[in-house]
This record gives structure tokens, C-alpha cells and sequence, in this order.
């Protein structure tokens, strides 16, 4: 399948709130784009990232949109891809995001527990369809 949308980016500092949730995240800031834009981007999605300096693919868990548990939907606008199996620092690099599968919306939590608990489905569901995509995973292990 290929991708819907490509997102282009460098890797910023975050408030590392994905690593303390057990998430680690790539973070781009996209504020500049469009509200059509952004319309179309916002989400969690099944994708990958790609690294322009080494060239490595990464099936990845995205999530697009304000982060509306933490900030009330007036969050700046970023790009958080969870990269799986992946570790490691890519602060300042540039990577082309492929948003390939739409997951499901952005949602406010109650909690953290909530939230946790959504995103290690959202994870899941990544790996069925890493491993139902010969594009997605072309190059790329997938672990269970």
C-alpha cells in the first residue's frame, strides 16, 4: 500500500512525555501547515519513518494532531512517530514520515492509564498491518 500522506521533518526536542509513558517519540513540529491540511494529517496512523542520513526504514505507530490529553486541543500541532523497535537519539535529523494506514482519531483521556492502554493498541494494530504490507515491511523486521 502506498502512503497517503508524507510528512517532512527535523527531529525536535519534546517534553518527553512519550519516553515517560513508555513511548518514545520522534517529534516534528508541522504549525505551519494549513488548517485543510491539517484536517486531512490529523490522527493515529500506520506508517513508517525514514531516515534520510542512513537511509533505514522503521514501521512506525504516528500521531498526528495536538495532543488534546495534555492541552486541550491548543497544543501546537506536531508529528509524534513512535518508531518500532527502534533505539536510539535522531534529535536534528531529518526524516520523511509515510502516513500508510488511518488508525483513528486524536481523543482526550481521562487518564494516563487510558491513554497507555490506546496506544499499545494503536501499536498492535501497526504491526497486523506491517506484517499484511510487503511495501511497509520491504526491508524492515518486524518482531512480535
Amino acid at each position: 500500500m502506498s502512503s497517503i500522506h508524507v510528512i517532512h521533518g527535523t527531529v525536535e526536542h519534546g517534553d518527553r512525555r512519550g519516553r515517560e509513558l513508555g513511548f518514545p517519540t520522534a517529534n516534528i513540529d508541522i504549525s505551519d501547515v494549513s488548517r485543510s491540511r491539517e484536517t486531512d494529517l490529523t490522527g493515529v496512523w500506520a506508517g513508517r519513518v525514514e531516515d534520510s542520513a542512513t537511509g533505514n526504514s522503521f514501521v512506525s505507530t504516528v500521531s498526528v494532531g495536538r495532543r488534546p490529553t495534555f492541552y486541550d486541543r491548543q497544543g501546537p500541532l506536531l508529528v509524534e512517530a513512535f518508531l518500532l523497535d527502534f533505539a536510539g537519539d535522531l534529535y536534528e535529523r531529518n526524516l520523511e514520515v509515510h502516513l500508510e494506514r488511518f488508525i483513528r482519531g486524536q481523543q482526550d483521556f481521562a487518564s494516563l492509564d487510558e491513554l497507555i492502554d490506546c496506544m499499545e493498541t494503536d501499536v498492535s494494530v501497526t504491526r497486523m498491518y506491517a506484517a499484511e504490507s510487503r511495501k511497509l515491511t520491504a526491508g524492515v523486521t518486524v518482531s512480535d
